[in-house]
């Protein structure tokens, strides 16, 4: 165990003395303790930066003043002269530029980025500075490149930023090259659900939507919005389902949308009854007032009757569904007052008469929560998605990216520092398992890149390290790479990948461990399938609960005992009253073990 203070005496003693390499020794260790409280870890990195700089070790300085959100801007002709040079020099420009774009410089780190030939970097930082005219102009030049020929999806995001940016400018070609970046990315989207590829397809969608959301045009947000509700439906992402649901509502209100308003709310109502979720007459009731909206604006904008009519019939409908009878009354008074056939009006009185005055609406029901009616913040997959094509799995830069991120937590950017600073300190003499290892402790959704990168590299034991590392990145995205090391021609390799499976615990890996299930062309099938079942038996979701069960009726003895066992360890009381449906439909052999789980988890909630 290293002794922390014991170090920081011996740094302390030899920078009064002058001598830093020495001391820089003694920090090297330091830092290595990621768990530190923030100002007992920034002195030593403000310790460390003086040292570095003194001792003329410029780039491993730059990385932790750039940790510590001190990135300056280089003094004129730093980059003329950084411009001459070797590999390692034209790295360290690139370093440069991440640098100060993570620090808000994006002008000077546009530059940089120019120098270092990372045309994408440098028009995403032209169009955060405002340059939109710059950055469309590069744009432009990124769809003819021949890189970007065969891989549609990175050549949709540059139509869809090329477009925008014409937009924002009020070019008269906008309305056409953002048409012609709505059918690439619906063309990607179309591929991605083909393949089977459904993660990427649900970032297609949002990008139609915001290309509706920036360009005006409500029926790229509809189209966005609800392909990426079905895909989380079908997933069975319940909550993410229903908070899209409420973004779109929330879309098409200030859009002025209430019918779109009206039927989403509607449709979420009955999504809601099918998943058991509680909120459906509040969906209901607000489909209501929706349609009183819509019928009020169908009416004020001189719209043919009909259209109103029918709006009001369907809010009279949606607050009947839900014993809002007064409200009901005053409906089928509104729709007595219109000028419609006569017939129509009688009609509308004598269901007024029959309902009668005195009618009361039940109490308001049960809310959805405000939380899930906030607008979800998603990742700019526009600008990040390009951006790590164009790094191409780079370990270093990613970790850079990474580590001058604030929004990352200390704990993340401070293992994503000790990598850049290993990769600066001892270049390519650094092992690459070390890397994989020094990535698997940054846990964070970027390093995957680069950990698809190294996998390609045609040894066995850096696939394998690689592989056993993604137990530790718990995203759907390192499905793709585990399902690739479950089906290598090393035997290593393969069962690294299915103990990482067995790792791979969130609510939102059910799906992806239930491929690996039931996957047919596994090498060795019973060895990754206990493994995923492992997984899902952790997961403590609905979903989990029934595959579990499902494999109780199938009878197979090695998934009964891992099924039972995984039952027997559930701890979600939410669960109870599925667990209560499954006992009876479970063999009567295992009904004891969902019943003594059963009464454990009702002692819980007492």
């Amino acid at each position: 165990m290293i002794d922390t203070a014991v170090l920081w005496v011996r740094a302390e003693a030899n920078i009064r003395a002058g001598r830093y390499a020495d001391a820089l020794v003694h920090l090297r260790h330091l830092i290595e303790v990621v768990d530190r409280i923030d100002f007992e870890y920034e002195e030593w990195l403000r310790a460390m930066v003086e040292c570095l700089r003194t001792l003329a070790l410029w780039r491993e300085g730059a990385a932790c003043s750039a940790y510590l959100g001190a990135t300056e801007v280089p003094a004129a002709g730093v980059l003329e002269r950084a411009q001459v040079g070797d590999a390692q020099a034209q790295r360290g420009i690139r370093l440069m530029g991440v640098y100060l774009s993570r620090a808000g410089e994006h002008v000077a780190a546009a530059e940089w980025f120019r120098v270092s030939g990372m045309l994408v970097h440098r028009a995403i930082e032209l169009e955060r500075a405002g340059k939109d005219a710059d950055a469309a102009q590069l744009w432009q030049e990124l769809m003819s490149l021949d890189d970007l020929r065969d891989r549609p999806y990175e050549l949709a995001l540059v139509k869809i930023n090329y477009g925008l940016c014409l937009h924002r400018l009020g070019h008269d070609r906008a309305r056409l090259a953002l048409a012609e970046a709505t059918t690439a990315v619906e063309e990607v989207a179309d591929h991605f659900e083909t393949e089977g590829l459904r993660e990427r397809a649900f970032d297609c969608y949002q990008l139609l939507a915001r290309l509706g959301s920036e360009a005006g045009a409500f029926e790229n947000v509809a189209e966005g919005y609800l392909n990426s509700v079905r895909i989380l439906r079908d997933d069975g992402l319940k909550l993410d389902a229903l908070r899209l649901y409420e973004a779109f509502v929330t879309l098409a209100r200030r859009a002025g949308e209430w019918h779109a308003a009206a039927g989403i709310l509607r449709e979420a109502a009955d999504y809601c009854t099918r998943a058991a979720l509680p909120y459906a007459d509040d969906l209901r009731l607000r489909a209501a007032e929706a349609w009183l909206r819509a019928a009020g604006e169908a009416q004020a904008a001189g719209h043919p009757l009909q259209i109103v009519e029918n709006a009001l019939l369907a809010a009279a409908e949606a607050f009947a569904s839900v014993r809002a009878l007064r409200q009901v009354v005053e409906v089928y008074k509104r729709l007595a007052a219109l000028e419609l056939p006569v017939k129509a009006r009688e009609r509308y009185r004598r269901l007024v008469d029959r309902l009668g005055e005195e009618q009361q609406d039940a109490p308001r029901p049960v809310p959805v929560p405000e939380f899930l009616k906030q607008l979800p913040e998603y990742e700019e997959v526009w600008y990040v998605d390009l951006a790590e094509w164009e790094l191409d799995g780079d370990p270093g830069l990613i970790a850079a990216g990474i580590m001058a991120d604030r929004r990352f937590p200390d704990y993340v950017r401070r293992n994503a520092l000790l990598l850049v600073l290993e990769l600066e300190r001892r270049g390519a003499d650094v092992d690459p398992v070390d890397v994989v290892r020094r990535l698997e402790a940054i846990r964070a959704y970027p390093v995957i890149a680069a950990l698809e990168k190294l996998y390609e590299l045609p040894l066995t034991k850096v696939r394998e390290a690689v592989a056993a590392a993604m137990g530790s990145l718990r995203f759907k995205r390192s499905f793709a790479l585990v399902g690739r090391a479950l089906r290598d021609d090393s035997s290593s390799v393969r069962e690294a990948a299915a103990v990482a499976t067995s790792r791979l615990i969130f609510p939102h890996a059910f799906e992806p461990l239930r491929r690996i299930f039931e996957a047919r062309d596994l090498p060795d099938p019973e060895r990754a399938k206990a493994m995923a079942l492992r997984a899902i038996g952790k997961i403590n979701t609905v979903e989990a609960v029934e595959a579990l069960c499902d494999r109780l009726r199938e009878g197979n003895k090695q998934y009964v005992e891992l099924a039972l066992n995984a039952l027997g360890e559930l701890t979600n009381p939410e669960l109870l009253p599925y667990l209560r449906h499954q006992i009876e439909l479970v063999p009567p052999a295992y009904r004891a073990v969902l019943e003594d789980t059963t009464r454990r988890l009702e002692r819980r909630i007492r």
